[in-house]
């Protein structure tokens, strides 16, 4: 399709070249004719006799309405339409500190997709991964921004018209920089800052100088979440016991007061304000702000409050209208989820998206974030969210996602199809999770880490069932593997984890059985074939995992997964080692096995569970601790 634009500026143009390709357009000064205008905050496409009025209110709007433009021409249907966004501003929260790192190029990308969708900001989740000069343990060997790609970064973005922000810690999360020696002394206890000390100060103002220097825009969110334990370390030791809501907000006002130092916005994730008046609760929806307290909160100081899980309206409505009893400025950050083992939550993402989306619409919230948290290690795909991002930008624009709506906008957008990629969450759904596939439980994960022998989870997994089940995943991912383009290399990781995950979910569960009976012929056909197949099978997988984590990150942080993946391979090597000794009467018992099993968490009885970290999946023994 050839198109002619007028009344666009440089950076237009060369925002419209770098999505040219992704639309199927050409730029020809016989093309179809497009004036466009800058209006208020509305979108709106208007025919005329001589061709098409594209007018967009906000910059970052500009392409979203391309897009549209261009979609519905090749659609065949009608082009006018008018869009009244309803929040101001739409984000996305890009993790960068759980060991994934994302390339530039990988991050251009992203942009291309979220100015399609019509998205306004970008936050960059940094706890430590960018240089600071004075600061060499910032981020070392941890795959840090230099300046320049933060520069570079920054200003691709803008051809869009998309701001990106930086998004820091000030006081918790700390602990990749507070387990160097070198900057132990900043420590108060765990992961968080020693509060009134001035050399937390001074690497706290380092970071907010460099931020300045790096980014354009004037907004920075500060963190402070999941500070739990603050003033309980070498704070308390130092000056004993001190109100920790006087602690949190005199903390807070310091660091506010470094922010407007450089001319800087702060915003602050909200838990909090809410934990230390509710004995660590966050969702409470009966918080009581003393007036006092609320006094000497700062005004310019926007909150931002965080919920990822909640499946009733009703904790949304509640939750916003106790925020405003202490600040009129208000943010809502939900959820596209991707930190729960190699595959998204796609389903309960737009579950629970949906019903935030309606509360936040009802209450006159202005600005939402979507998080793309990669908590533990950031095993999940960077795009394989890409559904929900789209489809808070329909609600954000039309109020609308319906699966039809969102195929159509998908493929506008992403130049894919919006099944496949809804269903990048297969492995998830096991036929045990019920809600129609919509809760947040992660087997896949449990099961590819757990050691066959020890069995951890084996009570949990339904063996038979969850068998058929990843057969049939990977049946599907077979065929998805190879008809969807760039994004290949996410559905051929799924494919290798459904043929590791078919195996493997019923391969400790029946070595168990078969060594109880001694069935010495399963216990033989394990070691000789099945065993052996499922160390090819893993290596398969480790095989397409390093092509999608390099196609999307630096190259540090994948070592984490080797060493977790290196591990899996050698347990199942030493499962093989300890059956053969026994069918070779070398030992008399395979002790593992002789132990009687329980549920993971004290469970009455077994059914899918979800357990976050890697470290509780593969032994009960200690892994890093004394």
């Amino acid at each position: 399709m050839k198109i002619r634009f007028e009344g666009i500026s440089k950076k237009q143009t060369d925002a419209i070249k770098e999505i040219k390709e992704l639309l199927g357009i050409e730029l020809d000064t016989k093309g179809i004719l497009v004036t466009v205008l800058k209006g208020n905050k509305d979108i709106r496409i208007k025919e005329e006799s001589s061709g098409f009025i594209l007018e967009y209110g906000r910059e970052h709007q500009f392409i979203r309405a391309v897009g549209l433009l261009v979609e519905n021409l090749k659609n065949n249907k009608d082009p006018q339409l008018l869009e009244v966004p309803i929040y101001e501003h739409l984000g996305v929260m890009i993790d960068c500190s759980r060991n994934a790192v994302p390339k530039r190029e990988a991050f251009c990308s992203m942009v291309k997709y979220l100015a399609l969708m019509g998205y306004s900001t970008i936050q960059l989740y940094m706890e430590d991964t960018f240089e600071l000069d004075k600061y060499p343990y910032a981020g070392y060997l941890r795959g840090r921004y230099s300046r320049k790609e933060l520069k570079e970064m920054d200003s691709y973005a803008a051809i869009f018209g998309i701001e990106v922000i930086p998004a820091i810690q000030t006081l918790a999360h700390m602990d990749q920089v507070l387990k160097w020696g070198a900057m132990e002394e900043l420590r108060d206890v765990g992961d968080i800052f020693l509060i009134d000390s001035e050399k937390t100060y001074e690497y706290i103002e380092e970071i907010i100088k460099t931020m300045s220097e790096c980014f354009m825009s004037k907004r920075i969110n500060i963190g402070m979440d999941e500070a739990d334990m603050v003033g309980l370390g070498k704070y308390l030791d130092n000056h004993g016991y001190v109100d920790r809501m006087e602690l949190m907000i005199r903390h807070m006002n310091r660091v506010v007061g470094i922010t407007e130092k450089y001319g800087l916005e702060p915003m602050m994730w909200s838990d909090m304000i809410f934990r230390l008046l509710n004995k660590g609760e966050y969702y409470a929806a009966d918080s009581v702000f003393e007036p006092d307290m609320v006094k000497k909160i700062p005004d310019n100081l926007t909150f931002v409050y965080w919920d990822y899980y909640s499946e009733e309206k009703e904790t949304y409505d509640a939750m916003i209208e106790k925020h405003l009893e202490f600040s009129p400025n208000i943010i809502f950050a939900g959820g596209a989820w991707r930190w729960s083992g190699y595959s998204p939550n796609s389903h309960f993402s737009e579950k629970v998206g949906r019903c935030a989306h309606d509360s936040c619409k009802e209450k006159g919230i202005k600005e939402v974030l979507i998080t793309l948290w990669g908590d533990n290690g950031s095993e999940c795909s960077l795009f394989s969210v890409l559904p929900a991002l789209a489809m808070w930008a329909e609600l954000c624009y039309r109020d609308k996602s319906d699966n039809i709506h969102m195929e159509e906008r998908f493929r506008t957008c992403i130049g894919m199809g919006y099944e496949d990629f809804m269903n990048l969450d297969l492995l998830m759904l096991t036929p045990d999770n019920e809600g129609s596939g919509r809760i947040v439980l992660n087997p896949p994960k449990y099961i590819f880490y757990q050691d066959i022998l020890l069995g951890l989870f084996d009570k949990h997994i339904d063996g038979e069932a969850y068998r058929e089940h990843f057969h049939f995943c990977g049946e599907n991912f077979n065929v998805m593997r190879k008809r969807n383009g760039c994004f290949n290399y996410i559905f051929e990781t799924q494919y290798q984890m459904a043929k590791i995950l078919e195996l493997k979910c019923v391969a400790g569960i029946q070595l168990r059985e078969a060594y109880k009976k001694d069935d010495r012929n399963i216990l033989e056909v394990y070691a000789s074939k099945l065993l052996p197949k499922l160390i090819e099978d893993i290596k398969e997988f480790l095989e397409a995992f390093h092509v999608q984590w390099l196609k999307e990150n630096k190259v540090f942080g994948l070592d984490n997964i080797d060493l977790r993946i290196g591990g899996l391979i050698q347990r199942v090597s030493t499962a093989k080692s300890r059956i053969e000794q026994y069918l070779n009467h070398d030992i008399e018992r395979i002790d593992e096995l002789e132990e009687e099993l329980l549920t993971f968490a004290g469970e009455e009885k077994g059914g899918p569970t979800r357990v976050s970290y890697w470290h509780y999946m593969v032994t009960p023994s200690i892994l890093s601790h004394i």
